[in-house]
């Protein structure tokens, strides 16, 4: 039996989709897009290059040390934004470092390629817009994992310096692997500088437990993102982890999936920092001198009260608009340590049964510290911060020496904080 002749049109559709004209149509169709891939890719090679010597030369640069001529000199394609400017304290800044800033910045992206793709794509659509979740469980049409395989994919790089005096006062880039807006939520890293931490009029803001283990050199996100923090006095070979970035993912075949393709030693770092904290809250000393010098130095608006234990037992405690019981110490103040004259009154302290876990705010420990103190104990109360742990623990003579013996860190403009620590 001849298929050709009793099956005719299924024959013609063989021939016409194996023919030797459509072979030659998909060796075509294959050719341009190996070379629009190779395109895409090598353009975003040229970018990333960019942005590495930037981040190189960022890592050269000395706080407090560093001047205008080192600036120019060590990092390429800083352009100083006109005019200076003075700094001045206010009510909300406080009593800040006087003195003039001179800022630099840089800015790379594909942004205007990445809208203009968007803008053409958006007419040949042929798949709804929630066809695939992206990494951080946003919605994307499947016109994106198209430009993904072709390697086109967004990058946006941004870097600024800042010189107060004509010395380097703060260093901050970011990179950023997905279009939100503000950007700063779209960064797969991000790095900052800091002298000290603090909020507009003395505001508290949290201060996880991960903080007080690591006070120099903050490292927290996942494997979306990873946000560093290091302060100018922070130890140089673990400042060379925050400058030290690979991108070659953004032009490499799968893309970035995962922060440690770009930063594995911060990626490592980030877990040995949430491992040594979890060890020291598990532990018989959850809350040792050593975490007090951070404090002390990075936090210049926390208030440290030393507190005499009256009595302690059941009191209500409002939660929300719940009113609870809660196993809580009545103190009366003895001595401002740090942070102007001596409370009036009785203070009713209590401490929660747990603390937060790690790096992971959904689990909960025990909490091993200071809940209460006998009568007649003296305890050094933290206050006007959010700490999640450590809140009080026993004024020992160690203890008190290591609030008193540190130096508070500068007080600089532009370190004050927006969103939080992280």
């Amino acid at each position: 039996m001849s298929f050709r002749k009793y099956f005719p049109a299924m024959s013609w559709t063989e021939r016409a989709i194996t023919g030797r004209i459509a072979r030659r149509m998909y060796l075509a169709v294959l050719l341009f897009l190996l070379l629009l891939g190779t395109a895409y890719r090598v353009c975003s090679y040229v970018l990333t290059r960019r942005m590495e010597a930037v981040i190189t030369g960022l890592g050269k640069l000395e706080i407090d040390k560093s001047g205008k001529e080192d600036v120019v000199r060590l990092v390429p394609r800083l352009v100083r934004w006109e005019p200076e400017d003075p700094v001045k304290r206010t009510p909300e800044t406080g009593d800040v470092d006087l003195g003039t800033e001179i800022r630099y910045y840089v800015t790379i992206s594909n942004e205007t390629s990445w809208f203009r793709y968007y803008e053409y794509i958006r007419f040949f659509r042929f798949c709804s817009s929630d066809a695939k979740i992206t990494k951080d469980d946003g919605e994307a049409g499947c016109e994106y994992p198209l430009a993904d395989l072709l390697g086109f994919r967004y990058m946006a790089f941004g870097a600024s310096v800042i010189l107060l005096n004509g010395k380097v006062t703060a260093i901050s880039y970011g990179v950023a692997d997905r279009f939100t807006g503000p950007r700063v939520f779209g960064e797969i890293l991000s790095v900052r500088s800091a002298h000290s931490f603090w909020v507009g009029h003395r505001a508290s803001f949290e201060i996880k437990s991960t903080d007080d283990e690591s006070p120099q050199y903050r490292v927290e996100g996942s494997e979306h993102g990873l946000k560093v923090l290091y302060t100018y006095d922070a130890p140089r070979e673990l400042m060379a982890h925050a400058f030290h970035a690979d991108l070659s993912c953004f032009w490499g075949l799968l893309g970035c999936r995962h922060v440690k393709q770009i930063a594995p030693q911060l990626w490592l770092d980030r877990n040995r920092i949430e491992a040594s904290t979890l060890a020291r809250l598990q532990s018989e000393k959850p809350c040792p001198d050593r975490i007090l010098a951070g404090r002390m130095r990075y936090l210049p608006d926390t208030v440290v009260v030393i507190l005499k234990s009256k009595e302690f037992g059941p009191q209500s405690v409002t939660l929300g608009n719940q009113s609870v019981q809660r196993i809580a110490t009545l103190y009366e103040p003895v001595e401002t340590v740090k942070g102007g004259v001596v409370p009036k009154g009785i203070w009713s302290v209590w401490a929660e049964d747990t603390v937060p876990f790690p790096g992971d705010y959904r689990r909960r420990l025990p909490n091993r510290g200071l809940r209460w103190a006998i009568p007649g104990e003296r305890v050094l109360a933290f206050s006007n911060m959010r700490f999640d742990s450590c809140v009080i623990l026993p004024a020992t003579p160690s203890a008190l020496a290591a609030v008193r013996s540190v130096e508070a860190a500068p007080r600089r403009r532009e370190d004050q904080l927006i969103f939080g620590l992280m």
